[in-house]
């Protein structure tokens, strides 16, 4: 049966209308009206393009009025005849029009304004992810024409590479371009709203790791290691400071305070976006010496001369595997051992945290001061190499 204006103007949404799922009515000749969760109105023009289904947003009710709509549903019939993808030439039209209301011209806008305040590591992610996932999916599109089930198309093409949180964390970002559009006039609505918990939540895997008692093997293991011998300094780097790789590959020469014994990690380098400080224990500058004495570079610390280039992650995963620990230890995995170890021998938890760069939940974190109970993490620093130390010499944890 067709519509009439007075049964378009009595529908409301059903109980089993959902944000991913909206009621849809027939006017006939492929012709809908969606009416979606929040009332919102939209018509549809279905129809099949080379054998594939395919619909068409035409425009919302009542800005689009029934007798319109039925008039350019029968433009597009007239196109499919023709032999044109109505598609195709509603992005044609699109691009002659203006183009201030496209989501990819807003968007862009809005990335400029959010480079001038945030860390070069945090933009260069989050518009990186716009240009992969965002931008092919609905930057071509004018932003009111744009429907939950776009947004939730782009997470769940993400969310199908194992990367829940990231899926989540896009299409809050495609929110936040929906509200500055909203107050900037370009949008009437947030088709970004609520979709979160369409994303499974993500299944936090521990990284393997070895216990303490398996400790003074792996330190043999690691001393009769015969491959660069970089990446072996790199591996009792790692055992001595528990820093993350990255932040270990990425260590410059010039971050180091050779004076006051530590490495000052800029905010830029770390995933927290909050400048960090590492106490360096005796052995930790006795590393960093011999690592200088072999010139590889004026510049990183961990430089491979055969690349031209810091050392890449897999080097230090590969010289674990060579050594028989695949499966049972990573580089992440000398974080997670000493924080156990050192919880076990007593150290101060906040201490631990704030030397491992956690982000913590408690108001306490908001106001993070990198050097925070640094007296008491450069003791606990200097402990913990000793008992590194001892385990070398003796072969057996205290």
């Amino acid at each position: 049966m067709s519509l009439t204006h007075t049964t378009i103007n009595k529908l409301t949404p059903t109980e089993k209308c959902t944000p991913n799922r909206p009621d849809k009515y027939s006017d006939g000749d492929g012709l809908q009206l969606w009416v979606r969760h929040t009332g919102n109105k939209v018509w549809i023009s279905a129809y099949r393009w080379q054998g594939k289904q395919q619909t068409l947003t035409l425009g919302k009710y009542p800005v689009l009025s029934l007798q319109d709509a039925r008039k350019r549903n029968l433009e597009i019939k007239q196109m499919l005849a023709d032999g044109i993808n109505p598609k195709e030439k509603k992005k044609e039209q699109q691009a002659s029009q203006d183009g201030t209301r496209l989501f990819d011209t807003i968007a862009q806008k809005w990335y400029a304004e959010r480079k001038t305040f945030l860390a070069p590591s945090t933009f260069s992610r989050n518009y990186s992810a716009y240009l992969r996932d965002v931008k092919p999916v609905i930057g071509h599109k004018v932003i009111d024409d744009i429907t939950s089930p776009d947004i939730l198309t782009i997470g769940k093409n993400v969310e199908s590479r194992g990367a829940n949180e990231m899926a989540r964390r896009i299409m809050a970002e495609v929110g936040q371009i929906f509200k500055h559009a909203i107050r900037a006039g370009l949008a009437t609505h947030n088709p970004a709203s609520d979709l979160s918990a369409a994303i499974k939540p993500h299944k936090t895997k521990n990284h393997s790791r070895i216990t303490s008692k398996e400790l003074p093997q792996l330190l043999k293991d690691i001393n009769d290691y015969t491959g660069h011998i970089t990446v072996k300094l790199g591996l009792l780097f790692l055992c001595y400071t528990f820093v993350r790789t990255n932040e270990l590959r990425f260590m410059e020469w010039s971050e180091i305070d050779w004076n006051d014994k530590t490495w000052r990690i800029p905010a830029e380098k770390m995933k927290m976006d909050r400048p960090h400080v590492v106490p360096l224990a005796p052995s930790v500058l006795e590393i960093l010496k011999q690592i200088k004495a072999l010139g590889f570079s004026d510049q990183y610390v961990f430089y491979n001369p055969s690349t031209r280039k810091p050392y890449s992650q897999n080097a230090f995963i590969n010289a674990l595997y060579q050594m028989g620990y695949k499966y049972k230890m990573t580089g992440h995995g000398f974080r997670g051992l000493a924080s156990t170890t050192l919880h076990e021998k007593g150290y101060m938890h906040e201490a631990i945290e704030l030397q491992l760069a956690h982000e913590q939940e408690n108001k306490i974190s908001k106001a993070y001061n990198g050097a925070q109970h640094l007296g008491y993490r450069r003791d606990m620093m200097n402990e913990w190499a000793d008992y590194i130390n001892y385990i070398c010499r003796n072969g057996v944890g205290r």
